[in-house]
């Protein structure tokens, strides 16, 4: 017996519009996929370019602070030629600044950042009485007894930088370089 075919019958029909269903949601799911993914990717170097930044100004801290312990008795780099570098700190990790109760993934960011940095004294100003004006007038909440002082201006360059470790060396994932320009007046 044979089978005759009528036009209007819907058999089959289903079966296409199933899989017609499929392929489009399919096609969805993998759009969505690499929609995330591409989120993703963006979120970790925003986190990593931030993270850079820390690293950075973290070597600022410690370089001012290192400005401060030197400068109990006189300026620091008094005698090195303006331009030059007269101190460096050098491989610092981000590790010595973490906390107690710093969660693993914390430490395991701040294992990862490293920075460094380098002091120059850009220039010695010195004042007299009749050239003191409001810019110079220091870190005091006064204008008074500045006059006939020096002023010392350091650039403070530092770099921050994430590493992640490949084989036996270190990839450099992000890195930020922040300039300062700081005064100590003596």
């Amino acid at each position: 017996m044979s089978r005759t075919l009528n036009k209007n019958s819907r058999e089959g029909f289903i079966i296409v519009i199933s899989l017609t269903l499929m392929l489009v949601m399919t096609t969805m799911g993998i759009g969505l996929y690499y929609a995330s993914k591409k989120a993703t990717e963006q979120v970790d170097i925003y986190i990593g370019k931030s993270d850079s930044l820390y690293s950075a100004e973290a070597c600022i801290a410690e370089a001012r602070l290192w400005l401060k312990a030197n400068s109990a008795t006189d300026a620091p780099c008094k005698n090195i030629v303006p331009g030059k570098i007269c101190h460096n700190v050098t491989t610092g990790k981000m590790s010595k600044w973490k906390m107690s109760n710093d969660s693993q993934i914390l430490q395991n960011r701040s294992a990862a950042q490293s920075y460094s940095c380098s002091i120059a004294l850009l220039a010695s100003v010195e004042y007299e009485a009749d050239e003191v004006i409001g810019f110079d007038i220091g870190e005091s909440d006064s204008y008074g007894d500045i006059a006939g002082k020096t002023k010392f201006l350091y650039k403070i360059r530092s770099t921050g930088a994430i590493n992640e470790g490949v084989n036996s060396g270190l990839l450099t994932l992000h890195s930020s370089t922040v300039e300062v320009i700081d005064s100590m007046i003596f």
